[in-house]
Parts: C-alpha cells; sequence; structure tokens
C-alpha cells in the first residue's frame, strides 16, 4: 500500500477533477495519521488487557471493565472503518476493501460509531439505574438492555446490507473511494444523536444525584464526545462535498473522532488503573475510607460491615465468603478486610485518611 506521490495517483487526482472533485492525494500526512492512531489502540490495548486481568481490583471492577474493553474494540473497528471510507488508505488493490459494505456499514457505522455511542449510553444508564432509581443494575435489566443494544446494532447493519447499494453506499473506482447515499448517512447520524439526546436526558436526570467519585465527570464527558464525534461527522457528512477528497477533512476527523474515545475512555478508567499500578493498596484504602465516609457502600458492591446489599451491577448472597463485584468476577472479602484491618502505614501515602 503506497503512500508516494505514483503515476497512478496522479491519474487518479486528474480524473477526479474531470468530475469537479478536488483531490488531494493519499501521501505521508495520511500515514502518519494510520501510524499515531494505531500506536495509540495498540499502547491501549496493552492497558485494556491489564485492567481485564485486574478487575477483581474494587476501584476497578465497579468501572465495568468488560463494557469498557469493549468499548475500546468498538473504537479500534471504528478506526479501521475510518481508514477504509475516509480517504486515507487505497482501496483498489484489496476486494475487501472496496467491499464498502463491509467496511462502512459494518466496521464504521454498526460496530464502530453506533456500537461506541451505545456503550457510553449504557454505561450512564447503569449509573441512572443504580444511583436514580436506587436499585441494581443486574439480571433481567442487564440482559434487557443489552440485548436491545446487540439487537438493534446487528438489525441495523443487516437491514443495510441486504437493500441495494445505491440505496446505501458503494465503490466508486473512479476515485478509488466509498461512495455512500445521503439518505443513508442521514439515517445514520440520527442514530447516533437518539443515543446522544438519551444520554443527555439520563445526565440531566442525576444533575443532583450525590456521587462517591468522579461519576459526574464521567457522565459529562461521555456526553461531550458524543456531542464532539456527532457533530464533527455530522459536519462533514453532509456539510462538505466529497470530504475524504480534503486531506485537512479526513485526517481531522480521524484524529477528533479517536481523541474523543480515548479522552472519554481515560476519564473514566484512568484515575483507578494509575493507582492500581501505582499504589494498590493506598488506593483502595483510600476509596474503602470514602465509600464509609459517605455511607455509599451498597451503590459500590462493599460494605465495611461485611452485608452484601445492592450495587452497581448485581445482588449477592450476604452468606456468601465472597463479595460478587459483577456478573462475571468476584472479590475477594478476606483481601478486602485486611486492606482495611492492615491499611498502608506510610505516613507520605496521599489516600490514607486514618
Amino acid at each position: 500500500m503506497s503512500f508516494a506521490f505514483t503515476p497512478e495517483e496522479q491519474l487518479r487526482v486528474t480524473l477526479a477533477q474531470l468530475a469537479g472533485i478536488k483531490l488531494d492525494p493519499i501521501g505521508y500526512v495520511d500515514l502518519s495519521t494510520v501510524i499515531v492512531v494505531g500506536t495509540i489502540y495498540a499502547l491501549q490495548f496493552i492497558a485494556v488487557i491489564y485492567q481485564l486481568y485486574n478487575r477483581n481490583y474494587p476501584p476497578l471492577g465497579v468501572k465495568n471493565v468488560p463494557l469498557m474493553a469493549s468499548l475500546y474494540f468498538g473504537g479500534l473497528a471504528w478506526f479501521f472503518g475510518d481508514l477504509f471510507t475516509s480517504g486515507i488508505v487505497h482501496l483498489s488493490h484489496s476486494p475487501v476493501l472496496r467491499s464498502c459494505k463491509f467496511t462502512l456499514i459494518w466496521l464504521r457505522a454498526c460496530l464502530g460509531a453506533y456500537y461506541v455511542a451505545a456503550m457510553f449510553s449504557l454505561r450512564c444508564f447503569s449509573l441512572y439505574y443504580v444511583f436514580y432509581r436506587g436499585k441494581a443494575f443486574k439480571g433481567t435489566i442487564v440482559y434487557v438492555s443489552v440485548g436491545i443494544t446487540v439487537l438493534s446494532i446487528a438489525l441495523f447493519g443487516i437491514i443495510s446490507t441486504v437493500i441495494p447499494t445505491h440505496l446505501t453506499t458503494h465503490y466508486e473506482p473512479l476515485i478509488d473511494m466509498c461512495n455512500t447515499n445521503r439518505n443513508y448517512i442521514i439515517a445514520v447520524v440520527v442514530v447516533v444523536w437518539s443515543i446522544a439526546s438519551f444520554t443527555a436526558v439520563m445526565s440531566w436526570r442525576m444533575r443532583n444525584v450525590p456521587f462517591c467519585f468522579n461519576e459526574r465527570i464521567e457522565m459529562l464527558t461521555s456526553f461531550v464526545v458524543l456531542i464532539i464525534a456527532g457533530t464533527l461527522n455530522t459536519i462533514c457528512l453532509l456539510g462538505i462535498k466529497v470530504y475524504p477528497a480534503s486531506l485537512g477533512w479526513r485526517t481531522g476527523l480521524v484524529y477528533a473522532n479517536h481523541a474523543s474515545i480515548s479522552i472519554g475512555y481515560w476519564v473514566i478508567m484512568g484515575e483507578a488503573t494509575y493507582n492500581c499500578i501505582f499504589d494498590r493498596e493506598g488506593y483502595l484504602q483510600y476509596w474503602i475510607n470514602t465509600l464509609k465516609e459517605v455511607d455509599m457502600e451498597r451503590q459500590y458492591a462493599y460494605n465495611v460491615d461485611n452485608e452484601v446489599t445492592l450495587n452497581l451491577v448485581e445482588y449477592t448472597d450476604p452468606t456468601s465468603t465472597m463479595v460478587n463485584d459483577g456478573p462475571t468476577h468476584n472479590l475477594d472479602r478476606k483481601w478486602l478486610e485486611n486492606a482495611i484491618v492492615h491499611p498502608p502505614v506510610s505516613p507520605s501515602n496521599p489516600y490514607n485518611k486514618s
């Protein structure tokens, strides 16, 4: 895959000009975009593996690590979809890349933008369900909310795939790009804005709800991420004529999309991950002490009096020797009790509030 200005690329630019399109050739700025954003996702993959491995660490566990990991993979699918449908790379040499229904409908729209927006919204909904409605986000409500999300994405993708290409998207060999029907673009944009609106409603309803840590900032960030990404994509897709032809617009949109996703991800996961690495016991003690001070153990899947009540993800049997922090993994009660009985003693520990 060449990023040099070859005779073939010169011909592509000339043909596009004859069709009334000012086409910036694919070059090394596009290559740098692939390298920079790809490197960010590669480094973040290491972090995701670390988070999954340490998902039993309580401050990480309440962030719903599996959901956030799936959000990462949604962002990765969106990245590949952006590369293959935004004029960043050549498509002519690969029949897979020329399959615009796969790259645009599935990678960019369904598994990318639609899924990422839905995961940010679903996490906001879980906070709404626990802190606003006072119920455990577990059992039927989890299956229903996740099921609706996955089913709606699958149905949208399947319907988009089976309807004629002139109503959705097709490969245009003249300019070596995917050409997408404007009405289909509007349909995708409406879906994403609908999800953003749902997130905004839940966030507004929780504006006066007390939180223990950074959940309010996390909700606000999720909403801002959806607004920024939604606005920029709406402008590029509906306001700019053949935006992939412009070097500035196509690379700028890729950076904006994935910077937004990464910022949203790390605002949620950053503090707990950092302290899990560098101050594991000290931050755990701070976390437990904070829950005790504000009397919110029940909302965060842990009770210092050894009585397990409702939490962010699931009710648990109070006679159990384990404290469940989710449907797929457990927190060792003895380990948590030891953290209370034997807190870090270093006077320099900023989290030791004993």
